[in-house]
Protein backbone atom coordinates (compact mmCIF):
# COMPACT_ATOMS: atom_id res chain seq x y z
CA UNK A 1 0.00 0.00 0.00
CA UNK A 2 1.25 3.47 -0.91
CA UNK A 3 2.27 5.71 2.00
CA UNK A 4 -0.07 8.66 2.53
CA UNK A 5 0.22 11.97 4.37
CA UNK A 6 -1.77 14.66 6.14
CA UNK A 7 -1.57 18.11 4.57
CA UNK A 8 -2.14 21.22 6.68
CA UNK A 9 -2.85 24.38 4.69
CA UNK A 10 -2.91 28.09 5.46
CA UNK A 11 -4.33 29.31 2.16
CA UNK A 12 -3.60 32.74 0.70
CA UNK A 13 -3.48 34.25 -2.75
CA UNK A 14 0.00 35.71 -2.07
CA UNK A 15 1.66 33.28 0.35
CA UNK A 16 0.19 29.84 1.03
CA UNK A 17 1.74 27.89 3.90
CA UNK A 18 1.85 24.10 3.72
CA UNK A 19 2.97 21.53 6.26
CA UNK A 20 3.05 17.83 5.53
CA UNK A 21 2.83 15.20 8.25
CA UNK A 22 2.74 11.42 8.30
CA UNK A 23 -0.62 9.97 9.28
CA UNK A 24 0.65 9.38 12.83
CA UNK A 25 1.60 13.04 13.29
CA UNK A 26 5.28 13.10 12.41
CA UNK A 27 6.34 16.33 10.75
CA UNK A 28 7.77 15.86 7.24
CA UNK A 29 8.22 19.32 5.72
CA UNK A 30 7.03 22.92 5.55
CA UNK A 31 6.94 25.12 2.49
CA UNK A 32 5.50 28.36 1.21
CA UNK A 33 3.98 28.99 -2.19
CA UNK A 34 4.94 32.62 -2.76
CA UNK A 35 3.03 34.26 -5.60
CA UNK A 36 3.97 37.90 -4.94
CA UNK A 37 5.92 38.07 -8.22
CA UNK A 38 2.80 37.31 -10.26
CA UNK A 39 0.63 40.33 -11.09
CA UNK A 40 -2.55 38.62 -12.27
CA UNK A 41 -4.83 36.55 -10.06
CA UNK A 42 -5.16 33.83 -12.69
CA UNK A 43 -1.36 33.40 -12.75
CA UNK A 44 -1.23 33.23 -8.95
CA UNK A 45 -3.95 30.55 -8.97
CA UNK A 46 -2.15 28.61 -11.71
CA UNK A 47 1.09 28.65 -9.70
CA UNK A 48 -0.66 27.52 -6.50
CA UNK A 49 -2.51 24.78 -8.38
CA UNK A 50 0.61 23.43 -10.09
CA UNK A 51 2.48 23.38 -6.77
CA UNK A 52 -0.36 21.41 -5.14
CA UNK A 53 -0.41 18.91 -8.00
CA UNK A 54 3.36 18.45 -7.78
CA UNK A 55 3.11 17.78 -4.04
CA UNK A 56 0.35 15.22 -4.51
CA UNK A 57 2.63 13.24 -6.83
CA UNK A 58 5.36 13.12 -4.18
CA UNK A 59 3.30 13.05 -0.94
CA UNK A 60 -0.12 11.52 -1.60
CA UNK A 61 -2.52 12.98 0.97
CA UNK A 62 -5.08 10.97 2.89
CA UNK A 63 -6.52 14.04 4.62
CA UNK A 64 -6.21 17.75 3.89
CA UNK A 65 -6.72 20.05 6.88
CA UNK A 66 -7.39 23.68 6.07
CA UNK A 67 -7.61 26.85 8.11
CA UNK A 68 -11.13 28.13 7.57
CA UNK A 69 -11.49 31.33 5.62
CA UNK A 70 -13.09 34.38 7.18
CA UNK A 71 -14.64 37.60 5.92
CA UNK A 72 -12.78 40.84 6.50
CA UNK A 73 -12.64 43.15 3.49
CA UNK A 74 -14.80 42.19 0.52
CA UNK A 75 -12.04 42.27 -2.12
CA UNK A 76 -9.54 40.21 -0.11
CA UNK A 77 -12.29 37.84 1.04
CA UNK A 78 -13.31 37.15 -2.56
CA UNK A 79 -9.68 36.53 -3.54
CA UNK A 80 -9.00 34.08 -0.70
CA UNK A 81 -12.14 32.11 -1.47
CA UNK A 82 -10.89 31.60 -5.01
CA UNK A 83 -7.84 29.90 -3.50
CA UNK A 84 -10.12 27.80 -1.26
CA UNK A 85 -12.14 26.74 -4.31
CA UNK A 86 -8.95 25.77 -6.14
CA UNK A 87 -7.73 23.72 -3.16
CA UNK A 88 -11.15 22.08 -2.73
CA UNK A 89 -11.09 21.07 -6.40
CA UNK A 90 -7.49 19.83 -6.55
CA UNK A 91 -7.87 17.87 -3.30
CA UNK A 92 -11.46 16.76 -4.06
CA UNK A 93 -10.70 13.06 -3.86
CA UNK A 94 -9.26 13.39 -0.35
CA UNK A 95 -11.02 14.06 2.93
CA UNK A 96 -10.97 17.77 3.79
CA UNK A 97 -11.37 19.16 7.30
CA UNK A 98 -11.66 22.84 8.19
CA UNK A 99 -10.77 24.52 11.50
CA UNK A 100 -11.42 28.18 12.35
CA UNK A 101 -8.28 30.25 12.99
CA UNK A 102 -9.44 30.86 16.57
CA UNK A 103 -9.55 27.10 17.22
CA UNK A 104 -6.03 26.65 15.83
CA UNK A 105 -4.72 29.51 17.97
CA UNK A 106 -6.43 28.10 21.09
CA UNK A 107 -4.91 24.65 20.57
CA UNK A 108 -1.41 25.98 19.87
CA UNK A 109 -1.16 28.88 22.33
CA UNK A 110 -4.06 28.38 24.74
CA UNK A 111 -5.71 31.61 23.51
CA UNK A 112 -8.02 31.96 20.53
CA UNK A 113 -6.94 35.52 19.76
CA UNK A 114 -3.17 35.03 19.49
CA UNK A 115 -1.16 36.80 16.83
CA UNK A 116 0.64 34.91 14.06
CA UNK A 117 3.99 35.55 15.77
CA UNK A 118 2.68 34.05 19.01
CA UNK A 119 1.58 30.90 17.17
CA UNK A 120 5.03 30.58 15.59
CA UNK A 121 6.79 31.21 18.91
CA UNK A 122 4.64 28.64 20.76
CA UNK A 123 5.44 25.99 18.16
CA UNK A 124 9.17 26.77 18.15
CA UNK A 125 9.33 26.80 21.96
CA UNK A 126 8.09 23.19 21.94
CA UNK A 127 10.24 22.32 18.90
CA UNK A 128 13.54 24.21 18.98
CA UNK A 129 14.86 22.22 15.99
CA UNK A 130 12.18 23.43 13.61
CA UNK A 131 12.43 26.57 11.51
CA UNK A 132 9.83 28.26 9.36
CA UNK A 133 10.45 30.41 6.30
CA UNK A 134 7.21 32.31 6.83
CA UNK A 135 4.42 32.90 9.32
CA UNK A 136 2.19 31.06 6.86
CA UNK A 137 4.24 27.89 7.39
CA UNK A 138 3.92 28.13 11.17
CA UNK A 139 0.17 28.76 10.79
CA UNK A 140 -0.07 25.65 8.61
CA UNK A 141 1.85 23.69 11.25
CA UNK A 142 -0.68 24.90 13.83
CA UNK A 143 -3.52 23.68 11.61
CA UNK A 144 -1.87 20.26 11.47
CA UNK A 145 -1.25 20.21 15.20
CA UNK A 146 -4.92 21.06 15.77
CA UNK A 147 -6.00 18.12 13.63
CA UNK A 148 -3.82 15.66 15.53
CA UNK A 149 -4.87 16.99 18.94
CA UNK A 150 -8.57 16.88 17.99
CA UNK A 151 -8.21 13.33 16.66
CA UNK A 152 -6.46 12.17 19.84
CA UNK A 153 -3.29 11.33 17.94
CA UNK A 154 -0.05 12.21 19.69
CA UNK A 155 0.68 15.90 19.69
CA UNK A 156 2.45 16.51 16.39
CA UNK A 157 4.83 18.92 18.09
CA UNK A 158 6.43 16.11 20.04
CA UNK A 159 7.23 14.15 16.91
CA UNK A 160 9.62 16.46 15.14
CA UNK A 161 12.57 14.44 13.85
CA UNK A 162 16.01 15.46 15.13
Amino acid sequence: MKKTYVYALDLSLNSTGICIFTNDGRFVKALTIDTHAEKETKLKLALIGSEFIGLIDKYTPSIVVIEQGFSLHNTSTQAIFRVHGLANYIFSEYEQIYYPASTVKKVVTGRGNSKKEEVRDAIISKNPNITFNSLDESDAFGVGETFFVKKGIKNASTNIPE
